[in-house]
């Protein structure tokens, strides 16, 4: 049928359902003004809505019922299962940094896509979490980035700072946005037309009418949430937020509830941790009499008992193994002077991608090590285990080992000796790049100890042998709870590394608790986004489960600390953007008929960001209570290469100021992270910082969130002891941390050289003297010294170049 015919069909349908009114007494969506057109688009019968969406989950089915063993979750697949299966059917899947994704039917004017026509409220229920009245609106527009290419479609609203967990929304779009040809208003879709009814819709439109009326309760009573009517109503009863007088102002709106599976409940009565810190408890599992306790349902420490101990480490070293044959069969050269020796073995571990159909299948067994097909990597999910009583025991696992390797010093009066580095490596990386920051290390006396990523080097799929083929495994684009999988197993491997060392499993090796080992952890690229999960979730945390929780200033400045090179935040829009990887993930989908810029392309991308957005080091920095610091504070430097084309800059910045530049949001959120800014080079009056994007607020004014690096030469200097620091020398690169080549992979040469001992020496500053240091000439009185030699290792971030699509 003419598509104008059955608009009009529906047309006169809504006219006779809702009655003649005055409610658009301006006459601005009388025929004569409307674009003709230009709709925004909401079809739900076709699955076209605005993401994100309660609509989206809103059949509430078990996604595991008819589905077969080894079949890797879609995105769409996925986010059933996490509203299934974490977060009790609410809905509340949408990500903390996602962005709210609206497409029109035609172009429109961009100068009307503003926040004052397309707003986005976060809205506050009943005490008792109900909606049976009238819901508070506050405005949180302005907490977004509008993106809107003129002459194009699709409208993107990207969070600014990550929102709050499991907190509800509402977007609106008004029929203040123009469209691009006619300059007359957008209108609404012939379905979200009847939606405006604030009658029963029956006969052939009673399809809609679950959408228009409110959710009911289990006890049939209360509201669980309110039904577009009411909504409508809502927003013109509180126009005096909402400046909506009347639904015909109105031309689309969407709900969504902000995802809640980054945490999990420990008990029967519902007490809620983050998903982290759960899965250190069950790597640390049950504790001798005297020692922290973890979770109950697995002992890895048995210090009475050597047999049954799994703490300890198997030691593989090959015969004779030397520095010098270890660093040439690493491609690295000359080994340094520093370097005592190297150790390479295994440590107990237990891998966690577990297929979600086999774990139902014997969901009373944790231990699915004996079960064919239970450890499966591409259609796997960590999932926890409860007993009868619904207490949090552990999570469904496979018993596995993970290689290492130790380096240790010669430099036994070094201020490092007897201290320890987990250097964790980059995406197409293995364990053996710790060469590269090992001569600097153990120069001052740390034993550096590395292991894998997941499918990564030793833990690779045995026929996988090659970088580009590792990354791929481990992204498993078109599987993101593969991917969060991915990143949780490597955390789970640190945090099982942590626990070997720090109960005497490496006392062999020289890494002796009294009490405890000093542990400090540096990361690159990958390994420093998975590292900011790994410091989130090794918070120490004093007391009982209580609000607000108790961690503090003062203990934070007691915790691991991190180096954190090159990371990166909002992950599946960083994979997107990034110059080396999006080239081939858009091959790959094309092949599966999912072409890069169309709406499937881009739902693809706003869902995958929703599942994975849990492990975002982005929603890492978000305090666990509002009047708490975040974890990270006090904690980490964050090193950027201007120019990076792994991972762009605009996502490690969106990182760095979702834990430095809250302060903008006014005095609450100034305690999360008030020490942490760009810092600049020295040499000048003020800080040279090379791109400002972090700021605080100074007489109620926004001003640039900037200090001076400490000077290197400074030996006396305790602060600033956590920031963001810029590298913009010529040939920066991605790698440069541990790689001196060009940026384009030429030869090392006497600036790239110096880049990386620039790299290098501010690491060792920040690990040894807790400050973040100008490296540069500006910030000593001559440059810095070598740090002895840096191989330039054979490196090459890459993906193949038609990526595997999983799931499709």
């Amino acid at each position: 049928m003419n598509t104008r015919i059955m608009r009009l069909l529906l047309y006169l349908s809504f006219i006779l359902v809702t009655g003649c009114s005055n409610t658009d007494p301006s006459g601005t969506n009388s025929q004569s003004n409307v674009s003709g057109g230009n709709a925004v688009i909401f079809n739900p019968s076709t699955g076209e809505i605005p993401l994100p969406n309660v609509l989206a989950t809103a059949k509430n089915t078990d996604p595991l019922v008819g589905r077969a063993a080894n079949t890797p979750m879609t995105p769409p697949d996925a986010l059933n299962y996490i509203n299934y299966y974490e977060v009790g059917k609410t809905s509340a899947v949408a990500g903390l940094n996602a962005p709210v994704y609206i497409r029109f039917s035609s172009p429109v004017d961009a100068a009307t896509v503003t926040a004052a026509n397309v707003k986005v409220f976060q809205l506050t229920p009943d005490a008792a979490g109900t909606e049976n009245g009238v819901l508070d609106f506050t405005d949180v527009s302005g907490l977004f980035d509008f993106k809107y290419t003129a002459g194009g479609t699709d409208l993107f609203l990207f969070p600014k700072f990550p929102l709050s967990p499991a907190k509800r929304y509402l977007y609106v779009v008004t029929n203040k946005v123009l469209d691009a040809a006619s300059g007359k208003p957008v209108i609404s879709s012939s379905y979200f037309d009847l939606l405006k009814s604030k009658f029963e819709l029956v006969g052939a439109f009673a399809g809609l009418e679950a959408i228009r009326a409110n959710a009911m309760a289990a006890n049939g009573t209360d509201i669980k949430l309110s039904g577009y009517a009411k909504v409508m109503d809502d927003l013109i009863t509180k126009t005096a937020v909402t400046k909506i007088t009347n639904r015909n102002e109105i031309a689309l709106m969407g709900r969504f509830i902000t995802t809640g599976a980054g945490f999990v409940s420990k008990d029967a009565i519902g007490t809620m941790i983050p998903v982290e810190s759960a899965l250190r408890a069950f790597a640390l599992g049950v504790m001798p009499t005297g020692y922290p306790q973890g979770l109950t349902g697995k002992t890895w420490f048995t210090p009475a008992d050597a047999t049954t101990n799994l703490n300890t480490v198997t030691v593989t070293t090959p015969a004779g193994l030397t520095p010098a044959a270890y660093w040439t069969a690493a491609g690295a050269g000359t080994a340094p002077t520093s370097v005592a020796s190297v150790v390479t073995g295994t440590i107990n571990s237990a891998e966690l991608s577990i297929d979600p159909v086999v774990a139902k299948a014997n969901a009373s067994t944790m231990d699915l090590g004996a079960v064919t097909g239970a450890y499966n990597p591409a259609a796997g999910v960590v999932q926890p285990c409860r007993d009868a009583s619904g207490n949090l025991t552990g999570f469904y696992y496979k018993p596995s080992t993970v290689p290492f390797v130790l380096i240790t010093s010669t430099q036994t009066t070094a201020p490092g000796y007897g201290k320890v580095v987990i250097f964790q490596h980059g995406i197409t990386g293995q364990k053996e790049h710790a060469v590269a920051v090992a001569g600097a290390l153990t120069a001052q006396g740390y034993t550096v100890v590395a292991i894998d990523l997941p499918l990564h080097g030793g833990l690779a799929v045995p026929t996988h042998t090659t970088g580009d083929v590792w990354s791929q495994d481990f992204l498993a684009v078109g599987a993101p709870l593969a991917t969060r999988s991915n990143v949780q197993q490597a955390v789970f491997n640190l945090n099982r590394l942590e626990f070997t060392m720090q109960t005497g499993g490496f006392a062999a090796q020289g890494i002796i608790p009294s009490p405890s080992v000093d542990i400090k952890y540096v990361g690159l690229s990958l390994g420093s986004i998975v590292g900011a999960y790994y410091l989130a979730g090794n918070t120490t945390m004093y007391g009982t489960d209580s609000s607000p929780l108790p961690y503090n200033q003062t203990s934070l400045g007691k915790d691991m600390k991190g180096f954190l090179s090159v990371p990166g935040g909002r992950l599946a829009y960083l994979l997107q953007n990034s110059p080396a990887f999006s080239a081939s993930i858009n091959a790959g989908l094309a092949t599966k008929g999912i072409a890069a810029g169309t709406p499937t392309y881009n739902q693809f991308f706003q869902v995958t960001q929703s599942i994975i957005d849990t492990v975002d080091p982005a929603t890492m920095t978000t305090p666990l209570d509002p009047l708490y610091p975040s974890r990270l504070a006090y904690r980490i430097a964050i090193q950027e290469a201007v120019g990076d084309l792994v991972i762009p800059n605009d996502n490690t910045r969106y990182f760095g100021n979702a834990l430095g530049g809250r302060e903008v949001l006014g005095s609450a959120a100034a305690a999360v992270a008030p020490g942490f800014k760009q810092l600049g080079y020295r040499g000048a009056a003020t800080a040279r910082i090379p791109s400002s994007f972090m700021y605080t607020l100074t007489g109620g004014a926004p001003a640039a969130k900037i200090d001076f690096a400490a000077a290197q030469s400074n030996l006396a200097a305790t602060s600033p002891a956590e920031g963001y620091f810029q590298f913009d020398q010529a040939e920066i690169h991605h790698s440069f941390l541990i790689n001196p080549k060009t940026a384009s992979g030429g030869a090392p040469t006497a600036a790239t050289g110096a880049n990386t001992t620039y790299a290098q020496s501010q690491m060792i500053n920040f690990l040894l003297r807790g400050v973040v240091v100008d490296p540069t000439p500006t910030g000593v009185a001559k440059p810095a010294a070598a740090v002895q030699q840096i191989p330039a290792l054979n490196y090459d971030v890459r993906l193949p170049p038609v990526l595997k699509i999983f799931g499709y």
